[in-house]
């Protein structure tokens, strides 16, 4: 379906053609987002990204996943290279690609970043960096755990001049907590970088993952014989020198998937080539434009449909006004993409910025588009239909945030949302328990967040963050399969000592419905998880706690969630 833009933001837009770019620099650009600092990321002591991402209202993240405010079709990129899967059905990540020890800073964008970041980014943009390669430096990781779990990981860089290098890997194994459970995990990656100067350098990427595992089925449909293997390979390539950036990445998957109890025996493999180039120039006072191209290739080969092929061209400029010390900004920007598969977009973003010392104001519309995957048209599984009509779904994504800062120790941070989507893509479970992608007709995410990050006295910190959101098919006025109208999340970190920080993590999710007729839930629950870390110079002892209360609990798509869990390690820093 063809996006339709409103007619009074398509007109608005025309009117700032001619204004709009980021100015005031990076602080500006960095309003409306929600930024984790070097310094957050350490209090959290987490082992695994989504143990980041979780504390953030409004994000949703698994061990291969991340939703905003309902839509996993969510950008991430790690040092400006993408690590989505290309064979799965959303964009799945990659996290095993990033170590939650070696990053810098995080930047998320609720619902907008298509303009500078392209397609599929209805959710928004996660944006990673790492920390520069330094002198030499490594760590080693190790832990265990209950379900016959274990982890190893090493990684090692060092600089010397202009060049630096990075090389780390790590193998994870476990037998899970029910039938057909079990995994296995291997990833390699290596970094080179080269800077000839502040304004000069390349830096060259390679990361490999292979996965293999036991697909578990919903309780009333298991599938103790269904197994996936897949095998992730990203080349990736980014430099900058007199005002430009190139990105370049070549990210390939294969994904196998088996069943003797069903005679399935089915491969998806999948190519993409990307390029971005971007650049800037100054606009007198009022900033800089940005502007920049890209283009992408798609090709997929399967067990069960003939060779795909797709590309897309895309085009995009944006600007923000700023004058002088007037607490006003205001940003917009267009992105065109064409596409030979589907029809051509126009992804349009606006923000209007209010900025005092002590709080802000920020309202934001864009406009994005999410092509649906190989996966989502073509892959067969044990559980999965094809659907090959699959079309695009499209958004119109409105929001409005306030960030409050009325003392040092107090942080406050509101916003409300409305997104409104045609044809929106939903996975939808059948009544023999095998269900499908479909597009729904047009559905409105509508609600709120609130989060609190108060530090009452010097060791200890709170965090508490709560979302609230309809999803509603407009069609039919009923809700939406696999979205839960509440979540709370509660953090509290406590350094007992120098040696020993300890961290208390609470979650609330309300119960959600299973199909599209709202005739099956799955109920409401809670967690809490407890984590602690012992620092003896390099070495550091940690151990960590899942689901404490050993609560029964199902996860939005009818899966059963995991029972108590423990592991236990050490690690080493040079």
């Amino acid at each position: 379906m063809e996006r339709i833009i409103r007619p009074w933001a398509c007109a608005l837009l025309t009117c700032l053609g001619t204004l709009l770019a980021p100015g005031a620099g990076s602080g500006q650009e960095e309003e409306g987002a929600i930024i984790l600092t070097a310094e957050e990321i350490k209090q959290l002591k987490a082992n695994k990204m989504a143990d980041l991402l979780n504390h953030v209202p409004g994000v949703s993240a698994g061990d291969t996943s991340v939703s905003i405010h309902g839509s996993s079709k969510v950008r991430v990129l790690v040092d400006g290279r993408p690590i989505n899967d290309p064979t799965s059905s959303y964009g799945a990540i990659n996290w095993s690609m990033v170590d939650p020890d070696q990053v810098e800073r995080i930047e998320i964008l609720r619902g907008k970043g298509g303009v500078r970041y392209g397609q599929d980014a209805g959710g928004g943009v996660i944006l990673v960096t790492t920390r520069a390669i330094s002198a030499v430096s490594g760590s080693i990781k190790t832990y265990g755990g209950n379900q016959d779990t274990g982890y190893a990981g090493a990684n090692v860089q060092a600089r010397r001049g202009q060049w630096g290098a990075e090389a780390g890997g790590e193998v994870e194994t476990t037998q899970g907590y029910t039938i057909n459970d079990d995994s296995l995990r291997h990833r390699a990656g290596l970094k080179l970088a080269y800077n000839a100067d502040e304004e000069r350098g390349i830096n060259l990427g390679a990361d490999f993952v292979h996965d293999e595992r036991g697909l578990t089925g919903l309780p009333d449909y298991p599938t103790p014989q269904s197994r996936k293997e897949n095998e992730t390979a990203i080349l990736s390539a980014q430099a900058r020198a007199y005002g430009y950036t190139s990105a370049t990445f070549f990210n390939s998957g294969e994904q196998h998937n088996t069943d003797i109890s069903r005679a399935l025996d089915q491969r998806l493999r999948v190519n993409e080539l990307g390029e971005d180039l971007s650049a800037s120039i100054t606009t007198g006072g009022l900033g800089e434009l940005a502007y920049g191209a890209g283009y992408r290739l798609a090709q997929a080969h399967g067990t069960t449909f003939a060779d795909q092929s797709e590309e897309v061209f895309s085009l995009f400029a944006s600007q923000t006004i700023h004058q002088g010390q007037s607490p006003w900004s205001l940003s917009g920007g267009l992105r065109v993409n064409a596409n030979t598969a589907f029809d051509d977009v126009l992804n349009p973003e606006l923000k209007l910025l209010y900025q005092q010392p002590c709080w802000s104001l920020t309202g934001s519309y864009s406009g994005s588009n999410n092509i649906p995957s190989f996966y989502q048209r073509y892959n067969h599984t044990s559980s999965t239909r094809p659907n090959p009509d699959l079309g695009m779904e499209t958004a119109d994504n409105y929001s409005l945030a306030l960030a409050l800062t009325p003392i040092e120790q107090l942080t406050l941070r509101t916003s409300v949302f409305y997104n409104l989507l045609s044809d929106r893509i939903t996975y939808v479970t059948g009544y023999d328990g095998i269900g499908q992608y479909e597009n729904f007709g047009e559905v409105s995410y509508r609600g709120g967040d609130v989060a609190i990050n108060w530090k009452p006295i010097t060791p200890l910190n709170l965090k508490a963050g709560y979302t609230y959101m309809r999803a509603i098919d407009e069609e039919s006025g009923l809700f939406v399969p696999a979205k839960a109208e509440h979540t709370a999340t509660f953090d509290c970190t406590w350094q007992v000592s120098e040696r020993l920080t300890t961290v208390f993590s609470a979650k609330y999710v309300s119960e959600v419905f299973l199909n599209r007729a709202n005739t099956t839930t799955v109920p409401d629950y809670a967690l809490a998880n407890l984590r602690a870390e012992y620092r003896l110079g390099q070495y550091a002892l940690f151990t960590e706690i899942k689901n404490l209360a050993d609560t029964t609990y199902y996860y939005a798509d009818g899966l059963l969630g995991p029972p108590l869990t423990w592991m236990a390690g050490v690690s080493w820093r040079m």
